[in-house]
Order: C-alpha cells, then sequence, then structure tokens
C-alpha cells in the first residue's frame, strides 16, 4: 500500500497559491489550512507531486489533516482511498485523469479531480460517505459502474449521467438512478449487507474487486440500458472477443458502427457514443481527447 500522504515534496500554502495562481481549485485547496485548528487538528503541511503518479498498489491516505497536490495523471491498478478521522479536513487535487479499480473517499476528505475518473476499466466501483463531514468528489467525468453515496454525500461530475447513482434526491449535482433505501433489498446482492441490513461499502468493493456487480444482474441491466449503457455482458464479451479486441483497437466511427452490430446480433442495445467512451475508458485512451485510433 502507498500512502497518499506521504507522496512528493514538502511544501507550503503560500507556495501552492504561487505556483497555481488563478487555478480554480486554488480556494478550496487553501481552506484546508483554515479548516484545521493546529491545537486540536494538528498543522496541515501540504505536499505538491511534480509528475503523474503510476503504480500497482492501493493507495490510501491516513487519519488527516493533509492536502496534496498531484500535478499530473494519477493511475493504479488499485484502489484510491481518501479518507480522514471526523472533521479533519483534508485535500487532494489531481490536474489530471485519475485512474483506479475502485475509489472510496469519506468523512473529511474533499477530492477535485481536473480530469476524468475511470474505475475498473468503467466497471468499478466509486463510493462516498459522511459527506456532512466534509467528503465531497468533484471530477470532469465519471466513469464507473455504480457510484454510491449516503444520504449526506455529493459527486459533481459533469458526465455522471453515464453511471448508475444511487444517492439523495437532495443533491442538485446529479439525479440518482436508486434513491429510496426501502428499495435496496430489490436492487442489491444479498452478500453486500452488514447484519444490521445496512449496505457494507467494503462488500460492494470487494464484488468489484472480483469482478462482480453489487446489484442483482437483472437490476443493472435495467438501469445501464435505461441510460444507453452497454451492459456489462456486453463490455465483458468485447473485451473477451478477438474481433472486437480488433476494432477496439482501431477505435474509429466505421468500427464502433461494426461493433453496435455485433452486440446487436447478440441483443445489446447501445448507442454509438456511448459505446465510444465505454471502449476509451476500458484502453486507457482520454475521455476528454480524440477517439482511439486517430
Amino acid at each position: 500500500m502507498i500512502r497518499l500522504d506521504e507522496l512528493g515534496e514538502v511544501t507550503t500554502f503560500a507556495e501552492v497559491a504561487r505556483r497555481f495562481a488563478g487555478a480554480d481549485w486554488l480556494t478550496s485547496f487553501l481552506e484546508t489550512e483554515d479548516l484545521n485548528d493546529p491545537e486540536t487538528n494538528g498543522i496541515v503541511v501540504p505536499r505538491i507531486v511534480n509528475a503523474s503518479v503510476r503504480c500497482e498498489d492501493t493507495i490510501k491516505s491516513g487519519r488527516g489533516p493533509w492536502a496534496v497536490v498531484i500535478d499530473g495523471d494519477l493511475e493504479t491498478s488499485g484502489d484510491l482511498v481518501c479518507r480522514t478521522n471526523d472533521y479533519l479536513s483534508s485535500a487532494l487535487v489531481v490536474t489530471g485523469d485519475v485512474r483506479a479499480r475502485n475509489m472510496r473517499f469519506a468523512a473529511s476528505a474533499r477530492v477535485e479531480i481536473k480530469g476524468d475518473l475511470i474505475v475498473g476499466g468503467g466497471l468499478g466501483i466509486v463510493s462516498g460517505a459522511w459527506g456532512d463531514g466534509g467528503a465531497v468528489l468533484v471530477a470532469r467525468s465519471c466513469e464507473a459502474a455504480l457510484v454510491l453515496l449516503d444520504g449526506t454525500t455529493c459527486v459533481d461530475a459533469d458526465r455522471c449521467r453515464r453511471t448508475v447513482v444511487c444517492g439523495a434526491r437532495g443533491w442538485t449535482e446529479f439525479t440518482p438512478d436508486i434513491h429510496d433505501h426501502a428499495t435496496f433489498d430489490e436492487v442489491f446482492e444479498p452478500t453486500v449487507f452488514d447484519a444490521d441490513g445496512s449496505v457494507d461499502y467494503d462488500r460492494v468493493m470487494s464484488l468489484a474487486n472480483a469482478g462482480h456487480s453489487a446489484l442483482k444482474p437483472e437490476v443493472e441491466d435495467r438501469l445501464r440500458q435505461g441510460k444507453g449503457l452497454a451492459s456489462r455482458a456486453a463490455l465483458n464479451w468485447l473485451a473477451s472477443d478477438s474481433r472486437s479486441q480488433a476494432l477496439m483497437a482501431l477505435g474509429d466511427d466505421a468500427s464502433m458502427a461494426v461493433l453496435v452490430e455485433l452486440l446487436a446480433e447478440r441483443g445489446h442495445s447501445v448507442s454509438i457514443e456511448s459505446l465510444a467512451r465505454s471502449v476509451r475508458a476500458m484502453r486507457g485512451v482520454r475521455l476528454g481527447g480524440p477517439a482511439p485510433g486517430t
């Protein structure tokens, strides 16, 4: 495991302000110093990572408070876990894209990703909890099988509409697909519930790491189809079929059209635009950049 709050070089908030003057995330990041009382919370020592981070381990933060800027991308084949002890306000800013197996943010962790957040090649889990303590996630877009939030936590991502979201109706940043706790027994697999009958976020992430969904298959298919997304079975077939892999490698509009037809022959309905974004997520291509193969 890699400690998030030990990455990069120790710096000062004044140096962060000088170096990133004019950045739209700067004010929020600098607030981290004022939100923590040195006598009770400890002194926040900011850190800057001056390059992209690429590794194969889970990246996990400490108890807080911490403040980290990664000036580049963050890519790991493990999970990204940003959480703190109660009310130890902390901040992570990534100026590029984030790719991880799954992501979790909780308590007083504020995470801002200026690029795209992609977990599990588009089939991972993003979970957030204890937003009343300050937890929040901001990203340009979010590609995941499920965004799972408690009733006090929000996500602000322009394309969160492409992801199945479980959360509260009170947030204007997104429209939840699953919002009523009374329906949880109907939509989630029985194995995700703890002894008290609540959804256990660790169990949800364990299922995702094993390649399984926390949602019942028929529920996930219905929700993804309603949003114009390829089903999990369709994406798994694309990843295993040699002809499909060749077409995905080309990545142009003509190849996407052939893939849509091949999926339709197998009973999977998906738009070319949605499929193109799913292919980019699976292949590690920037979602905001040119199509793969161009």
